[in-house]
């Protein structure tokens, strides 16, 4: 029988399930993404002027509001009921184009968990598999939390055992075998060059941090959430920064960057040493089966949060209510259903890419500039309520003076700016194909910040609504 609450230990899991993914540790060190070594020290930064400071806020609002909605409750307590609705809008549209990337890495793994590997490059495969497990985990996540959080709880354990397992044998390997490695560590060489593509990479680590918000659409399934909720997201900022700082340097130990590649690299390296220690293939595909799990568990969470969001917690009238009536686990059922027909419809779209890695570069790339839209509006909601209600009762306080709140907020909210201009950088060779991948990028967000203006200001218009 399961649990009707969601426990301590049940939301540590949930949240790492949702911050962490181990493909990140591949993705930032690889010399084509535009850091390699330079990986590390950017791990270190964004976590202290990014990662921790978003994390303590949205602590301290899920503990002042304890409601289901999170990014859309704090926002519209700030700014009220239009800008709420934006932000459930842009983080809905944003993770649409995440869950096409982050199937891509399943189907991966799972070619490799079943120790076929050479299907991760079959077009074919990678389309009929993400299609099926979307479709089935949309379903499983109309059941809500009580159920989903069996997988987001298996799911952690899948994705941080295989990074400890790199950091483990990688350091062992060095530290304690004498092997050689891959990689120098100075100054010099973990000093970030200066280009187009490590100033467009910025962007990516920071969505690599993001999602501290995630299980705040689920306060209302715990047991104990201003209690809870904060030490929840405390435990889980110190596991994922750790393990993405560790990690980074533990692949870099057992592969040149140059070596390695976004969606292949963590298992790459994981067989490279499993050599070393003569270790058979059983190993690899263990590992695989368990970054899948973990891959299961973080798609079910986001699949149900956003979603929640947006049609759970807008108000009646901006959308069908067809698609914002809840079902008994209070999910909008219809809205998850149409969800999948539209990541059906991206992911058939894709196709013609010519390869199975340049989709996952182009769609990352792609998530990570509409992504942070979200976290400038929680920066400056937290920044208002600090300031406009400096006497409100808070469970959990980031800090206790109001200007020192409002001077971190501020410097994390200039750092998501930074990361939004520089997530558009030119990346593509030649001119010609950078415009036109500039106006795929900032086109792109136009329409869709555009498209729920339109939304909003059809239901005032409809409704006479006025806040």
């Amino acid at each position: 029988m399961l649990n009707k609450k969601i426990g301590l230990w049940d939301l540590v899991f949930m949240d790492v399930s949702a911050l962490f993914g181990i493909r990140w540790i591949a993705k930032s060190t690889a010399s084509s993404f535009g850091l390699g070594l330079g990986a590390i020290p950017s791990w270190v930064l964004f976590t202290f002027i990014f990662f921790v400071p978003c994390a303590l806020i949205c602590a301290e609002l899920a503990s002042t509001y304890p409601r289901d909605g999170g990014l859309f409750e704090w926002v519209k307590e700030a700014y009220g009921e239009k800008f709420g609705f934006m932000v459930s809008w842009l983080n809905w549209t944003a993770k649409i184009f995440w869950y096409t990337s982050f199937l891509t890495f399943l189907t991966i793994n799972v070619s490799f968990a079943i120790n076929m590997p050479a299907l991760s490059e079959n077009k074919t495969f990678v389309l009929i598999l993400s299609l099926a497990v979307f479709w089935i985990l949309s379903f499983i996540s109309t059941k809500g939390m009580t159920l989903g959080k069996f997988f987001t709880n298996l799911g952690s354990l899948g994705s941080t055992v295989p990074a400890i397992l790199l950091i483990l044998l990688a350091f062992a390997a060095t530290f304690i075998f004498g092997r050689e490695s891959a990689s120098v560590y100075t100054i010099e060489t973990m000093t970030p060059v200066l280009n187009w593509d490590s100033l467009g990479a910025i962007s990516t680590v920071m969505f690599a941090l993001a999602g501290s918000e995630v299980t705040a659409n689920f306060v209302t399934e715990m047991d104990n959430p201003k209690r809870d909720f904060p030490r929840a997201i405390l435990i889980a900022a110190a596991i994922v920064s750790g393990i993405y700082m560790l990690g980074s340097i533990a692949i870099t130990m057992i592969l040149p960057t140059d070596q390695i590649t976004a969606s292949q690299g963590i298992l790459v390296s994981l067989a490279t040493i499993a050599r070393w220690f003569g270790i058979g293939t059983w190993f690899i595909q263990l590992v695989a089966l368990g970054i899948t799990f973990s891959m299961i568990g973080a798609i079910i969470l986001y699949i149900a949060s956003p979603v929640k969001m947006l049609f759970g917690s807008v108000r009646p009238g901006i959308f069908p209510e067809s698609l914002t009536k809840t079902n008994a686990h209070n999910v909008p059922e219809k809205a998850v259903y149409l969800q999948a027909v539209i990541v059906t419809v991206i992911i058939l779209s894709i196709q013609f890419i010519p390869s199975v890695d340049a989709i996952y570069n182009v769609l990352v790339t792609m998530t990570a500039l509409t992504a942070l839209f979200p976290y400038a509006l929680l920066f400056l909601s937290y920044i208002k309520l600090r300031k406009t209600r400096p006497d409100e009762e808070r469970p959990y306080e980031m800090v206790k003076s109001n200007g020192t709140a409002v001077s971190i907020a501020t410097m994390s909210f200039v750092v998501v700016v930074i990361g939004i201009i520089l997530s558009a950088s030119p990346v593509m060779k030649t001119f010609e194909d950078n415009l036109i991948y500039e106006c795929e990028m900032i086109g792109g967000a136009v329409i869709i910040i555009t498209a729920g203006l339109m939304l909003w200001n059809r239901f005032v218009k409809r409704t006479g609504f006025k806040e």
